[in-house]
């Protein structure tokens, strides 16, 4: 019996060291562990964040947002500043931004639907409808004597038609009688009825460039 006693203490003694020995071992390699990992930096923000995968593309896409250029609004064109002004009704100021861009044709052709605007209303009194009609018959007859491709005059090119003298040009005097509306592009039918109305059927219907032939040749050698 006192031999049954003593193995089964020496086994319980056994047991005991084994599992002292095993925590050991376990409490040592955590300490290892510890000791050998690298604390975090304090105050740790995104810029130090650990360096993961997810982080970097964070970070790539933080940077290419902050390099990329931001689209910048090309300038707005004259045309579509006179578009929006004669949505605004605002006339006078489409007319002096078309007046800038003279003698580009388009800025004719501008000039004269403002004008066409101008007079639509019936009910204007006559002496405004006949001067505003005169100022679009001249910016007609204006766009048509510079930029006539149809006859054997000498053209000019745009680069000469940006240096023109336009004071020149504006002083001449266009008889609607002999020079009429059939040769002018920038003539709509509203406009003939209105002509017609006001002063009658011309006599005639002649190209701008040869009412003022001579004028033209003698221009067209002093711009030379």
């Amino acid at each position: 019996m006192v031999a049954f006693l003593s193995i089964l203490l020496a086994v319980a003694l056994l047991v005991i060291t084994v599992y002292g020995l095993h925590r050991y071992q376990t409490m040592e390699v955590e300490y290892t562990v510890d000791r050998s990992t690298p604390l975090p930096p304090l105050n740790q923000d995104e810029d130090s964040a650990p360096d993961t995968a997810t982080a970097r593309l964070e970070k790539a896409g933080k940077a290419e947002r902050a390099t990329k250029p931001k689209p910048v609004k090309s300038p707005q064109n004259w045309l579509n500043q006179v578009a929006e002004l004669k949505k605004k009704n605002s006339f006078d100021a489409a007319m002096a931004i078309c007046q800038q861009e003279f003698p580009l044709w388009g800025a004719y052709n501008q000039a004269c639907i403002i004008e066409r605007l101008k007079i639509k209303d019936e009910n204007l009194p006559v002496e405004v409808r006949e001067a505003g009609l005169r100022r679009l018959y001249q910016l007609a007859v204006t766009a048509e004597l510079l930029h006539d491709k149809t006859d054997e005059t000498e053209h000019l090119t745009l680069n000469q038609l940006k240096e023109l003298d336009l004071d020149r040009v504006n002083a001449l005097q266009h008889d609607y009688s002999e020079i009429g509306y059939a040769h002018l592009r920038l003539i709509r039918k509203s406009d003939i009825k209105t002509m017609l109305a006001i002063w009658g059927r011309p006599e005639q219907h002649t190209p701008p460039r040869s009412y003022h032939r001579n004028w033209w040749e003698k221009f067209v050698s002093s711009q030379a």
